[in-house]
C-alpha cells in the first residue's frame, strides 16, 4: 500500500480490520476547538479547530506538526488539563472533565521533584493518583523503576542523573499507577541523539510489554514513523488535523532496522513534503 492510499484526509475515525469485532474507540475526539483570550488585544487566538479522531485501545498514535500547531493544547484537552471551545473529547465513552486516573503525562522537561529520590519521584506517581494504599505500594514502584531499567538507582537524586535516566524517571512515575493511557509530550526533545535512539526502542519495548494506549506528540519525522501505529498530522496554526497515515512496518524497530525499507524512505519523503509546506505556510502568515 502507497502512501497515499493509506491516507485518511476526511474520515479520521479507525474501522475494525476485516474479521476484527467491532469496538468503540478508547479516545474519541469531535468536532474539538480551543480558542485562548489575548489580554493585549481583547481578541481570542484559535489554537486548534475542529478536530476529529479516534484512537483504539492498544494502539500507539504520534502526532507530528510545525511548532505552534496546536500538538500541546490537543494532548492538554484529552489530559483534562485544558477545556475545550466546543466539541468533546471521550474516554471509554466517558466525557473528560478533567485529569484522572486513566490518564497520565509525560512531559519534556522531566518535571521531576529535586529534593525527592528516584523512588520517591516514582512514588509521586501513586500519591498523586490512587494514594499508597495496602501493603503492595512499595512493590508497584519498584516494578515501575525495574521496568525503566532504572534497578540500583532508586537512592540517587536527579541531580546525579543524565538526561536520558531523569526521563527514564519521569516515565515509572507515569506507569506505576497503571493508567490505560499514556500522554508523552516530546519526552525525548530535551537528550542527544544517541540517548534519543536508545530511548526510543526502550519506549517501544515497554510499551509491547504493558499494552499502553500511547499518544505521542513530536517533531521529529523519524520519531513519528518509528513509534507509531498511525501518524497524525497537524497543519499549521490554527491547528487542525491534515492526514492520517498507517505506518504499515512491523516491529520491533530501530532506525538501523527500517532506515533502508523503501516504505520508510516513502513516509520520510511524504512526511517530509507535507511539513515542509505547513511551515512555509505558517511563516507566510505571520
Amino acid at each position: 500500500m502507497t502512501v497515499e492510499e493509506s491516507i485518511a484526509m476526511t474520515n479520521t475515525t479507525t474501522e475494525p480490520a476485516e474479521g476484527e469485532a467491532s469496538a468503540s474507540p478508547l479516545i474519541s475526539v469531535r468536532d474539538l476547538s480551543v480558542s485562548y483570550d489575548v489580554a493585549r488585544t481583547g481578541s481570542k487566538l484559535l489554537a486548534i479547530e475542529g478536530v476529529d479522531l479516534d484512537v483504539r485501545e492498544g494502539e500507539f498514535v504520534t502526532v507530528l506538526g510545525p511548532s505552534g500547531c496546536g500538538k500541546t493544547t490537543f494532548m492538554n484537552v484529552i489530559a483534562g488539563l485544558v477545556k475545550p471551545s466546543t466539541g468533546q473529547v471521550l474516554v471509554a465513552g466517558e466525557p473528560v472533565t478533567g485529569p484522572g486516573p486513566d490518564r497520565a503525562v509525560v512531559f519534556q522537561d522531566y518535571a521531576l521533584l529535586p529534593w525527592r529520590t528516584v523512588f520517591d519521584n516514582v512514588k509521586f506517581g501513586l500519591e498523586m493518583q490512587k494514594g499508597l494504599k495496602g501493603a503492595g505500594w512499595r512493590d508497584r514502584v519498584q516494578e515501575a523503576v525495574d521496568l525503566v531499567g532504572l534497578s540500583g538507582f532508586e537512592n540517587s537524586y536527579p541531580r546525579e542523573l543524565s538526561g536520558g535516566m531523569q526521563q527514564r524517571v519521569g516515565l515509572a512515575r507515569a506507569i506505576v499507577a497503571k493508567p490505560q493511557i499514556l500522554l508523552m509530550d516530546e519526552p525525548l526533545g530535551a537528550v542527544d541523539a544517541l540517548t534519543r535512539e536508545v530511548m526510543r526502542e526502550e519506549i517501544e519495548k515497554l510499551i509491547a510489554a504493558t499494552g499502553k494506549t500511547v499518544l505521542f506528540i513530536t517533531h521529529s519525522i523519524e520519531e513519528a514513523i518509528l513509534l507509531g501505529d498511525r501518524i497524525v498530522v497537524f497543519k499549521s496554526h490554527p491547528g487542525a488535523i491534515k492526514e492520517v497515515i498507517e505506518t504499515g512496518l512491523e516491529r520491533p524497530r530501530s532506525e538501523r532496522s527500517v532506515q533502508s525499507d523503501p516504505r520508510f524512505l516513502e513516509l520520510r519523503d511524504h512526511l517530509w513534503d507535507a511539513l515542509q509546506g505547513e511551515a512555509t505556510a505558517a511563516a507566510v502568515s505571520k
